[in-house]
């Protein structure tokens, strides 16, 4: 593997190698790159050469900086989720046994690696945390102080539910009908000790009654377009609704269904091809 100080490709400057480090963190985020835009685009910024763009990008993989992922027959660049990584303005998402130097407005969740969806590598799942971040006040959003239950529908790894819990929510309802879910989520919960405050049930969500401040699912399109009513039943008057899972071209259909039940969007981002989406109640 070749270095930063390759004598066929240097760059010229120590300060060089730092910048092209920085700036390739920073342009990644929380999010996945395809490696030919983010190397065409630090090559631009930055008037350095392919090949020590590339080489840059391979000292931060070997370093467990990054990740190469394959999906959908492409290759990306991501966080590695071996360590911290930030995934909103307040939420960091980190493995158990790792430390990090939280802000004080910070939230540090800890996931156990297991097979259940929700520890932050799925486009999908950071999206929601950002929509999730934002209805509790850090961008704009509503006051968090307004929002005292929430219900987290296929709650996977249960990264959405602590989230919220997290971020000012009283008290949650996570509910999946996978068993690996539901354990999985039950040893995350306890691990960042919010089990007074979280419930994490199997139960249908056709069966689930009760009206709630903040509904969360991430789930695919057909699921949510199915749930519509039951969304519209539990999401209180006034209250919000996080979804992802939606692809681009499913976005405008599912938003009409729910426009119909007095839904109104309030935030909306992208990330390759993904939608996440906050809507409110009126």
């Amino acid at each position: 593997m070749r270095s930063l100080s390759d004598p066929r490709d240097p760059i010229p400057k120590f300060e060089s190698a730092e910048t092209l480090r920085r700036r390739s963190l920073n342009r990644i985020g929380g999010r996945r790159c395809a490696p030919a835009d983010l190397i065409r685009g630090l090559m631009r910024d930055l008037n350095l050469s392919r090949g020590q763009v590339q080489a840059g990008l391979h000292e931060l993989v070997a370093e467990g900086e990054l990740a190469y992922v394959f999906e959908h027959g492409q290759t990306f660049l991501e966080p590695s989720f071996d360590r911290p990584v930030r995934v909103s303005d307040r939420v960091v998402l980190t493995p158990p046994e790792r430390t990090y130097p939280a802000g004080p407005a910070d939230v540090l969740i800890r996931i156990i690696p297991g097979a259940a969806f929700g520890a932050g590598r799925h486009p999908t799942t950071r999206l929601a945390l950002k929509a999730i971040d934002f209805i509790l006040g850090s961008a704009g959003g509503s006051s968090a102080g307004a929002r005292r239950r929430m219900l987290d529908i296929g709650t996977g790894s249960g990264v959405l539910a602590m989230a919220g819990v997290m971020l000012g929510i009283e008290t949650g309802l996570a509910v999946d009908i996978d068993p690996c879910a539901v354990a999985e989520a039950r040893a995350n919960v306890e691990l960042n000790s919010l089990s007074r405050q979280i419930a994490v049930s199997d139960q249908a969500a056709e069966a689930i009654d009760g009206s709630y401040d903040l509904v969360t699912a991430n789930l695919r399109t057909p699921t949510l377009a199915r749930l519509a009513p039951c969304l519209a039943g539990w999401t209180a008057p006034q209250g919000a609704l996080v979804i992802s899972g939606i692809r681009t071209e499913e976005c405008d259909e599912l938003l009409g269904e729910l426009e119909k039940r007095f839904f109104n969007t309030v935030w909306r981002d992208e990330e390759q091809e993904w939608v996440g989406l906050a809507l409110t109640r009126k």
